[in-house]
């Protein structure tokens, strides 16, 4: 009789266990990585309205229907910085399966100028008043109040992962992109 129970529970465990690994992928999207948290349930993005380099009024709709990486950052910000060739490799490379970053700097138009100057970005860029934008971050999922602050938004607008504090790399951001492309 005890062969019999433990040769049950082993049964339901694999069976468990396969049906979670074989049959489940929502489950397994959901699991964090080295540089991203996944946000639990359907949590719509926040709207904005902010200001474009040519002094035009964007808003977060503009984008409904794309993969979005929203990237917060600061001219004054080092990791920032660094983190700008990694998304134009990232949107070169998944741009025609409808993904898009969009990068909100918490600066005023003439240091995100002069940093534009400096650093090549090849995806839209807004800008807004330091402190709107870093409240605009915390209700995006900025929880540590730091820059830089990444969030991947889904193509039905919900807020799926969430950036840990540091630096992201090519590697970190695509495993979760390829996540929500499939």
């Amino acid at each position: 009789m005890k062969n019999n129970v433990f040769i049950i529970f082993q049964l339901v465990f694999f069976s468990l266990m396969f049906g979670m690994s074989a049959g489940n992928t929502q489950e397994l999207d959901g699991e964090a990585t080295t540089r991203f948290e996944p946000v639990a349930g359907d949590v719509r993005r926040p709207d904005f309205t902010l200001t474009d380099m040519e002094g035009v009024s964007r808003t977060m709709d503009e984008w409904d229907g794309k993969i979005l990486l929203v990237d917060f950052w600061a001219s004054w910000c080092i990791p920032c910085r660094h983190e700008m060739p990694t998304f134009n490799a990232l949107r070169e490379k998944y741009a025609d399966q409808g993904f898009e970053v969009l990068g909100i700097a918490a600066d005023d138009f003439e240091k995100v100028e002069e940093f534009l100057e400096e650093v090549q970005v090849d995806f839209p860029i807004i800008y807004g008043e330091m402190f709107d934008v870093m409240d605009l971050s915390a209700e995006y999922g900025n929880s540590f109040g730091g820059l830089p602050f990444s969030t991947f938004v889904d193509r039905a607008g919900n807020m799926r992962y969430v950036q840990k504090p540091g630096e992201v790399s090519f590697e970190e951001a695509e495993e979760v992109l390829l996540r929500l492309l499939n």
